[in-house]
Formats: structure tokens, sequence, C-alpha cells
């Protein structure tokens, strides 16, 4: 009986406890890389969120019966790059968007450089991001693969 008691008190701490107690659980994955496909040497190419080819994420929270703020960042690179050889990426916001469902319309676009605040996310929501980008080749350009990476970080408020 004297550990039942105890068992109950400690479940009765933790359920009154103060939320830093409980560790951050949230989840993040990448559905689909950003890919340019085939693109002819000195000529542009550009993906907007709502193409096929964008780069899409997904993360939610684990925390019960709660709703969180959340503070969304993404480190772009500059170039694609392969070995010496450079081209030059661009991130607008009409290659950027976000929601709380998977597909194409009522997306909110963002600035994809700027910190994205997204306010009172229930438990287990998903928060769709989308982000497209636009490249121009030169003459000077080698043939290939050419890469970059981007990084998506999450925090909880």
């Amino acid at each position: 009986m004297r550990k039942i008691t105890s068992l109950l008190v400690f479940i009765c701490i933790l359920w009154f406890a103060p939320e830093n107690v409980f560790s951050q659980s949230v989840y993040a994955f990448s559905l689909n890389n950003l890919n340019f496909g085939d693109v002819f040497i000195g000529y542009p190419a550009e993906i907007k969120h709502k193409d096929n080819n964008a780069a899409k994420f997904v993360f939610l929270h684990t925390q019960w019966f709660r709703k969180k703020d959340f503070l969304v960042t993404l480190t772009l690179p500059q170039y694609l790059s392969r070995g010496n050889d450079k081209i030059p990426i661009k991130f607008r916001k009409r290659h950027a968007a976000w929601s709380f469902q998977d597909r194409p319309y009522g997306r909110k676009r963002f600035n994809p450089h700027a910190p994205l605040y997204i306010k009172n996310v229930g438990f287990f929501r998903p928060v769709y991001i989308w982000l497209g980008g636009k490249i121009k080749t030169t003459a000077g350009n080698i043939p290939g693969i050419h890469n970059g990476t981007i990084t998506l970080t999450v925090e909880i408020l």
C-alpha cells in the first residue's frame, strides 16, 4: 500500500509541475528534397512552393493536451555546388509557404530568410512547410548534380 501511495504522489507531482519539467518533444521530417531536375546551361529554373519538386517538411509536437507556439527558422544555401563549380540560388517569399494541411490551397506564404512564428499548435497537429527556389546557370557551369543543404530549426516557445 505504501508503494502505491508513493507512486500516486509522484504522478500528481509530475501532473501539476511546471512545464519545464517535461522535455520538448518535436518531431520533424523532410518529405521531399528541392529538385530542379534537368536545367539547360545558361537558362534559369524556378520552383515555386506549389510545385511537386519543392522541398517539403513536416513537424509536430507530442506534449499532450497543450497548445504550443513555435519559432521556425531555415538556414539556406547561397549556392548549389559541385566541387569548385557554384550555381547561385535565391529564395523569395513566393517560394515558401506553410499550412496545417497537406494541400496546394490555403497555404500561407512567408519570407524564408526571416523567422516564422506559428501560434497555438495543438498536440499531434502536423505543420507542413514547402520551399522552392530559383537558380540561373551560366555558360561556365559544369553539367551534373549540384547540391546544397537546407536546415530546418523548430523551437517551442
